[in-house]
């Protein structure tokens, strides 16, 4: 097995992209101090707002550590400890994750017991009890207990429900922090399982899915922290199912009644293959089409602008049919003004079968009343790239960059030309120049600059951002790679993107605007253009001197 190394991408991945970018601010200002390295661990002093302390170390599951910062006492992987990894990084040039241990089979590990003192097994069952709950339970009701004094069900059933309700309910800052509380109760529930109480874990899972908290959603700040909770408690139900095999009939009702409540599609299957087995899935499919044939009375069960009870219901028997049948019974189920993920979902059935001639045929007879559907377009291209009708391919992605050109759909273009490209590229670049110009779409000079920047025409996407209002990210990505040659040029770049966060005057506004100051001074620090930023720095603290939460937070980030 090929050795596992440490990347800056899994670092980014360990911390998350915000925690990495702050981290790495912090290694590029040499904050890192006593750095102290062996062949598997490294430790640190972090200069920031205190003075932390950081412990890292190799295992074979990744890179692992602490830091005595709140955030790493709270067991996350915080900037400082990103600034410790890639400090360490940086000095080994290349961090090896250990083998995975050796593991013992149950094999041998059941020969073992079986030849052990029946004394010395009880004290060990006794100190396993001890440590896990679940285990504890298991043999008391082994030993005769009844389940419902030894499993004390109501009292998990109450923390689920408050600890559910509080995530839903969360603010801002504690957010992450309330979410976790949530699953960790709900691994809890998923123990169950192992335990041998399957049952009770799917009384539990269908509790939480009825709970208001979970069934209604919750602020679209907190949606996808919701979706990912309800998606979460829906594994556990799956896997309590198909240990329990509770019955098929009934578990084809309650998962249909559930969707026709809630008008929210669970995708049972292929989920739920195992547990709903024959009889059920022939219960769910006949209740799926009796629900069609209700919801389809009036004719409008299959527009775009169905209930949401009607779209997962025909979602629900779109995957029924896949399950069955692959592309051939979805394409039975396609009616002719089907919409456009209905079609979607019979093209990608049809590549998945190597059909790629009959999915292009599909996409473009979809496209005579789907014409503004990119993916559809995107599909079809995929398709006949695989075929060799390059040219087709191109023209089909076409209207859709002209229509509305971004980086990704340049990308398409360039990857479905392939070596005629070069014919391509610069009418498609003329077009989005006279586009741009026109009144009311200066917006497409940001996707100009970065095409550009994509084919490391820096000057080039440097002059477009320079001659036109191009803001945002886009601007600060531009300006990062002409600051690596030109650092002079990027310092008014970063000081009047800061003063914009500063005019928000709030606290994160401020801790954003003192961020984008200190990559700055990173940046030029770097590149030799030192002098100038001080003075751009200097200038920013006397308009602000007002300012005092400004100025601490100038001060945490070490800024002169």
């Amino acid at each position: 097995m090929a050795q596992q190394v440490v990347t800056k991408q899994k670092i980014r991945q360990l911390s998350g992209s915000q925690t990495f970018d702050r981290g790495k601010v912090y290694f590029d200002e040499g904050r890192v101090e006593d750095l102290s390295v062996t062949e598997s661990t490294a430790s640190a002093t972090i200069a920031g707002s205190g003075s932390y302390e950081v412990e890292l170390y190799l295992a074979a599951a990744g890179l692992v550590g602490g830091c005595t910062c709140p955030q790493g006492a709270g067991g996350r992987f915080c900037k400082h400890c990103v600034a410790t990894a890639l400090a360490w990084l940086d000095q080994a040039g290349s961090l090896v994750l250990p083998d995975p241990p050796e593991r013992i089979s149950d094999e041998r590990l059941r020969a073992f017991l079986a030849g052990q003192d029946p004394g010395w097994l009880v004290e060990e069952l006794l100190c396993a009890a001890r440590m896990h709950p679940m285990v504890r339970v298991r043999l008391e009701v082994t030993a005769g207990g009844d389940m419902h004094d030894v499993l004390d069900a109501g009292a998990l059933r109450h923390r689920l429900s408050h600890a559910i309700r509080v995530a839903c309910l969360s603010s801002y800052d504690d957010v992450d922090e309330r979410f976790a509380g949530a699953k960790a109760v709900l691994r809890e529930v998923a123990d169950l399982v192992d335990a041998g109480f399957a049952h009770v874990a799917v009384e539990l899972a269908e509790f939480a899915l009825d709970l208001p908290a979970l069934r209604d959603g919750a602020a679209d700040r907190l949606t996808e922290q919701v979706d990912d909770l309800a998606y979460a408690v829906w594994r556990v139900h799956r896997a309590a199912c198909a240990d329990y095999h509770p019955d098929p009939v009934a578990l084809a009702d309650r998962l249909v009644d559930r969707t026709l409540a809630r008008g929210v599609p669970h995708d049972a299957v292929p989920d739920y293959v195992l547990a709903l087995g024959t009889e059920g899935l022939a219960r769910y499919g006949d209740r799926l089409d009796q629900a069609w044939r209700e919801l389809d009375a009036d004719g409008g069960a299959s527009d775009a602008n169905a209930s949401p009870t009607a779209r997962a219901v025909r979602r629900m028997r779109n995957r029924l049919a896949e399950q069955r049948g692959g592309a051939d019974a979805l394409i039975a189920l396609l009616p002719a003004d089907a919409p456009a993920q209905d079609v979607l979902r019979v093209v990608r059935a049809l590549i998945a079968e190597e059909r790629l001639t009959e999915a292009a045929g599909r996409v473009r007879e979809a496209l005579e009343r789907l014409s503004g559907n990119a993916e559809l377009r995107e599909l079809g291209a995929e398709c006949l790239v695989r075929t060799g009708d390059r040219r087709g391919a191109v023209e089909l992605l076409w209207p859709g960059f002209i229509g509305a050109p971004t980086l990704r759909r340049y990308q398409l273009l360039a990857g479905a030309a392939g070596e005629h490209w070069a014919r391509w590229r610069g009418r498609a670049l003329t077009l989005l120049r006279e586009h741009a110009a026109e009144p009311g779409r200066q917006d497409e000079f940001g996707t100009l600059a970065k095409i550009l920047l994509w084919e490391g025409d820096v000057d080039g996407a440097w002059r477009v951002v320079q001659d036109h209002e191009v803001g945002g990210e886009t601007l600060l990505d531009v300006a990062r790679e002409r600051g690596l040659g030109h650092p002079d040029d990027v310092v008014p770049v970063f000081v009047g993107v800061a003063e914009q966060e500063i005019a928000g005057k709030q606290k994160r506004a401020y801790s954003r605007a003192a961020q984008l100051l200190a990559e700055a001074r990173s940046l030029v620090e770097r590149n030799g253009g030192h002098a100038g930023f001080r003075r751009e720095l200097a200038a920013l603290r006397t308009r602000h001197k007002t300012k005092s939460a400004l100025q601490k937070e100038l001060d945490q980030a070490g800024l002169p």
